[in-house]
């Protein structure tokens, strides 16, 4: 076309949006609704749901195991206890721990990797809503997913315990008040040492699995490397490197919280209270959030 043509204006159909205009809570309704979808496979191809629900399936799947040899057990004409062979609250923590934690390690960078990979920060972090905001519904969208994980197959037990215990449902529930603040206070504890290595993971990573290796292989990793210094050095100090153990300090608070037996437990051994695990996984949420809030406002 020559500079002499006439200017050919094609209507498109294009037109200003007239619906409701919802804010910074509704920015982060949104982010929270897309999060859910991302974790879950949700509106995704069969191969983005099989990890997550095949997660989700096994620890549902393990409490209703538990509970029907409970059932089992009760129908046999010859008393049987239970409770020494199956965990119950306290012990399921232990029993769900390892697919708990490749559940926070596939959510954690679903959450955070692909908004980098793919470009789309600097549409999240128009107005109104700003990178703090953004954070904060990423993490309530972890926080609700995780916690779901651990409290949902504690929630399952309790009513099946309850359902079968001889003394009747309602006296069950009443002599077991106590595990409604037990159970989330160390599911809580769990998801914060979690959380705060997944998002670190998540922050720096390029990719998806990148992050999700980086985030096992730190928590197993010092883990070995405590239990190592643990065994084989015998300096005054050698004792505080049991604190790089953090897979062990949620384990530490949760005995702690349900006054059990922590010999096992590599700080316990090395002489500190449940007090300085219960630190420690404090100490690194708050260093995960003002890391990840840097990196983040370095991206803005």
């Amino acid at each position: 076309m020559s500079s002499n043509d006439p200017a050919i204006i094609l209507d498109r159909g294009y037109r200003n949006y007239e619906g409701p205009r919802t804010g910074r809570r509704g920015a982060m309704r949104a982010i929270v609704k897309e999060g859910y979808r991302r974790v879950l496979g949700l509106r995704r191809k069969a191969k983005g749901k099989l990890f997550p629900w095949t997660l989700i399936a096994l620890a549902l799947g393990s409490a209703v195991v538990m509970v029907a040899i409970e059932w089992v057990s009760s129908t046999l004409p010859v008393s049987l206890d239970t409770s020494d062979l199956f965990p119950r609250y306290a012990g399921y923590f232990d029993f769900i721990s390892n697919v708990a934690l490749l559940f926070a390690a596939f959510a954690g960078p679903q959450l955070l990797v692909p908004d980098r990979t793919h470009g789309v920060l600097n549409v999240y972090f128009s107005r109104p809503m700003g990178v703090r905001d953004y954070l904060v519904a990423k993490g309530a969208t972890f926080a609700a997913v995780i916690l779901s994980f651990w409290l949902v197959p504690q929630l399952v037990l309790h009513l099946g315990y309850a359902a079968l215990s001889p003394a009747g449902f309602l006296s069950y529930l009443g002599k077991t008040t106590d595990i409604l603040w037990k159970v989330p206070a160390a599911a809580l504890v769990y998801f914060a040492l979690h959380a705060s290595l997944a998002f670190l993971a998540a922050s720096f990573a390029k990719r998806v699995g990148t992050a999700a290796a980086s985030f096992i292989a730190v928590l197993l990793g010092l883990n070995l490397v405590a239990v190592l210094f643990q065994e084989a050095s015998s300096a005054p100090g050698a004792r505080w490197t049991s604190l790089l153990a953090l897979e062990q300090h949620p384990r530490y608070v949760r005995d702690w919280i349900f006054d059990l037996d922590s010999s096992a437990v590599i700080p316990a051994q090395a002489g500190f209270d449940p007090q300085a695990s219960l630190l420690v996984v404090i100490g690194l949420a708050v260093i995960s959030v003002l890391l990840v809030s840097w990196r983040y406002r370095r991206l803005t």
